[in-house]
């Protein structure tokens, strides 16, 4: 898989000697503070030792000047989106926002012209910063990927400035989708063990190894094999696990 020009474009700020700061805005499929590891976890891990470019005495490079900061919250829609760039933006100033999220928007009545409207108002605050934006991931429950799919057209359909950079992670996810994504929703009752049911929505750790996946290919072209991954964090043998 070639380098897309993302990856060029930091490998060049980092060669510069500055920082580059990315900041993650969701919901809770993005925060998922319960998940270990998650896919913000897996992302920086990954993408920090991608940069093979820096050897030797200059290894530090990646690791110290690559700086992720999480602006997600459990709960949240587009419209809290909206004031967690602006918030974003004025504390930390970065250089890429990764944001997703359709499915609470769905969830609150949030009418599919708003949900668009106020993904305009991001592309509007972030100016020139680089954004990567992606509707929800395809989940385990097909009655909500029904109702996701007319918000996702409507998204993609978005004319955007070169700064811009739209991911179907509806249509990727749905390409990776197995039911083992998905485990336990332990905030049931835990007596009637038998009863419970799955969470449909939010994945365990091996769905968020293919969310990172997605994120980590489309965006700069690094090839990410999730089993090899989860084999060597799962065994516990080796102090940088691999991925390809």
């Amino acid at each position: 898989m070639n380098k897309k020009p993302l990856y060029e474009k930091i490998l060049n700020i980092l060669k510069s000697g500055k920082e580059y700061k990315i900041i993650f805005i969701g919901d809770s499929l993005t925060s998922a503070e319960w998940v270990h590891p998650n896919w913000r976890d897996v992302f920086e891990y990954i993408l920090k030792f991608s940069f093979e470019e820096f050897k030797d005495e200059d290894w530090w490079i990646p690791e110290w000047n690559l700086k992720f900061f999480n602006y997600s919250l459990d709960g949240a829609s587009t419209r809290e989106f909206v004031k967690q760039v602006s918030i974003s933006k004025q504390e930390i100033n970065p250089n890429l926002y990764i944001i997703m999220g359709t499915s609470n928007d769905i969830e609150l009545n949030i009418p599919i012209d708003k949900h668009l409207q106020n993904i305009k108002e991001i592309f509007k605050i972030v100016e020139e910063r680089d954004v990567v934006y992606s509707p929800d991931i395809y989940s385990n429950n097909e009655n909500l990927n029904n109702r996701y799919e007319k918000y996702v057209e409507k998204v993609l359909s978005i004319e955007t400035p070169f700064n811009i950079t739209i991911v179907n992670g509806f249509k990727t996810f749905r390409r990776y989708h197995t039911p083992e994504f998905y485990t336990l929703d332990l905030d049931q009752d835990y007596q009637n063990i038998e009863q419970i049911q799955k969470d449909s929505v939010h994945p365990n750790t091996l769905g968020n190894v293919y969310i990172s996946k997605m994120f980590l290919e489309e965006i700069f072209g690094i090839e990410v094999n999730p089993e090899k991954y989860l084999q060597d964090i799962r065994l516990d043998t080796v102090k940088y696990p691999r991925w390809k």
